[in-house]
């Protein structure tokens, strides 16, 4: 129940269609929209599809229903199936519970996620695979000719609502409030966030970064290790790795990979070898006056307000395109980010939606474009640098916040020099 376009709704359907099982993929996504997903997956002529809806008929004849990330829990359908008692699962439950439970290392958070979980696997080399990273589903890990000594899989919030089963090493980066649209409160979002230590035992391991949130919410009563993480940690070397990577992202992985045995030399090599993945402060061009950078994926004022932060190390001159759709922020994280905002005095070009209509009575009076291209335009006359920083979802004018990139580093790379 979901195909989407980002490999995962991809990888389970292969998964069941290869063990011959009849595979029903439902997403209400059109034929058009899917088409690189469908591609994929056309070898497999016994799959049937409903697109463009979900019909409960498909609910109701169904031996196991696979969720979609993207599926809230309160879906109707997924209502109905509860109702009728038909086991629901995800491909992160599949995944986790098929695996070889000693090899996974699962990384969850509110931000660091994907860079956290591609430098752990950097500094662990050839014996280790990312999984669950976006483009890359979880069953890639059968495409393997050999099982890999580490799985380093990414698990959003999303991901972890119904795991049953828990990775051997567990990392969590940070917590911020978000998703606030489809959890009921902040307690609710973390609670999903910490389930992926709930199944561990004395053998298990879990790396966590010394933030107040993440202490606060992390179980009371926890059978495994607990490792907590701060700047303390941090390598000396760190200060050499590309400012893009976050310092509790370099703090983390280090410490798991120290874990495993990796010896310091070899640490260090390979982390100034590193560079952050695509989408996360990314810079996209550099002119004779600008540098252009992309942090499309910070999706919340929280993660903004860090990502500021580490730009205005870097640079004085600041422009930043934010805003989009709330996600029913805190009050007090957009009162943050606007003080961030204030305290590094950017300039604001503002995409329209319900968030940038609640931050615009803590930063006053702001350009607000609506589209892309137009906000792009505005920051040719800039200096230093420009970063697209949303701090807010983006599905009022962007499929989601992959086409916010997309248009943006398009628009970019059109500029004249």
């Amino acid at each position: 129940m979901g195909l989407g376009t980002l490999g995962g709704g991809v990888g389970v359907a292969k998964f069941f269609a290869e063990l011959g099982y009849s595979v029903t993929v439902t997403d209400l996504r059109s034929k058009k929209d899917l088409k690189k997903s469908l591609s994929i997956l056309k070898q497999y002529r016994h799959i049937r599809y409903v697109l463009g809806k979900h019909d409960k008929r498909d609910i109701r004849d169904a031996d196991l229903i696979v969720k979609n990330p993207s599926v809230p829990l309160t879906s109707p359908f997924i209502l109905e199936a509860k109702k009728l008692r038909i086991p629901i699962t995800s491909d992160a439950d599949i995944f986790l519970s098929v695996m070889p439970h000693e090899r996974i290392i699962g990384v969850t958070g509110t931000k660091g996620k994907t860079t956290t979980t591609l430098l752990i696997r950097h500094l662990l080399g050839k014996d280790a695979i990312a999984v669950g990273v976006p483009g890359v589903s979880f069953f890639d890990i059968l495409q393997q000719k050999k099982m890999p000594r580490w799985i380093v899989a990414e698990l959003s919030s999303f991901d972890l609502d119904l795991v049953t089963q828990g990775p051997s090493i567990a990392v969590i980066t940070s917590l911020f409030a978000d998703h606030l649209n489809r959890y009921t409160s902040f307690a609710a979002y973390a609670k999903a966030k910490m389930h992926i230590v709930l199944q561990h035992t004395r053998k298990d391991r879990s790396f966590v970064w010394y933030d107040r949130e993440s202490t606060r919410y992390f179980p009371k009563t926890y059978n495994g290790r607990l490792m907590l993480v701060s700047e303390r940690q941090m390598p000396e070397y760190e200060k050499h790795a590309s400012w893009r990577i976050a310092r509790p992202a370099i703090a983390l992985a280090v410490a798991v990979a120290r874990s495993t045995g990796v010896p310091s030399s070899i640490l260090k090599r390979r982390l100034l070898s590193f560079d952050a993945p695509t989408g996360r402060l990314e810079v996209v061009r550099k002119t004779r006056n600008i540098v252009f950078i992309d942090d499309t994926t910070s999706t919340n004022p929280g993660s903004a307000a860090f990502s500021l932060a580490a730009v205005a190390r870097e640079w004085r001159d600041i422009t930043i395109i934010t805003g989009g759709e709330d996600k029913k922020f805190p009050e007090k994280d957009i009162r943050a980010y606007a003080n961030a905002i204030k305290k590094y005095h950017p300039t604001i070009i503002l995409l329209p939606g319900s968030f940038s209509d609640r931050i615009k009575k803590y930063i006053g009076a702001v350009k607000i474009v609506n589209s892309m291209q137009k906000a792009v335009s505005l920051a040719i006359g800039a200096h230093g640098v420009v970063v697209l920083l949303p701090g807010a979802a983006s599905f009022n004018i962007f499929r989601n916040e992959y086409d916010r990139s997309a248009q943006f580093q398009r628009a970019v790379k059109r500029l004249r020099a």
